[in-house]
């Protein structure tokens, strides 16, 4: 048996609340990527070593447990830890020569997030965790 994996690309017409909480994903994945990388900077520019992927997130595991970052919990935890992945992804790819280093990323740009498991399309309407609604 062969397994097909697909990738999907959705214009979404989300509810004003919908909205919120894909903006709400939108930041938090920024704020994520954008805090570990720059730990990963400062960790390479200290002792010319950074944290893998699996450090990171137990690091961000003990980050959503801060209550000035508590607001973290509010968006889908795969999606968080999949944006650790990437730019884990990254930083290999730049290490190897095949990529130039990492940016951060910016409210400006493309604003994305991946959802790795659970999401659905069922009627027209698509269905991911922490949405109760399907978009």
């Amino acid at each position: 048996m062969k397994i097909i994996f697909r990738t999907y690309q959705f214009e979404l017409q989300p509810t004003q609340e919908q909205k919120v909480l894909l903006d709400k994903h939108f930041g938090c994945i920024r704020y994520v990527y954008n805090y570990f990388l720059n730990e990963r900077k400062e960790q390479y520019q200290a002792n010319k070593k950074s944290d893998n992927y699996y450090k990171q997130a137990a690091t961000l595991t003990e980050l959503k447990k801060k209550e000035e970052t508590a607001w973290l919990k509010e968006v889908n935890s795969q999606s968080l830890q999949f944006v650790l992945r990437c730019l884990d992804t990254a930083y290999v790819n730049f290490f190897r020569g095949n990529a130039k280093f990492p940016r951060f990323k910016s409210r400006k740009k493309k604003n994305s997030f991946t959802v790795p498991q659970f999401a659905k399309l069922e009627g027209g309407r698509f269905f991911a965790p922490k949405f109760k609604e399907g978009i």
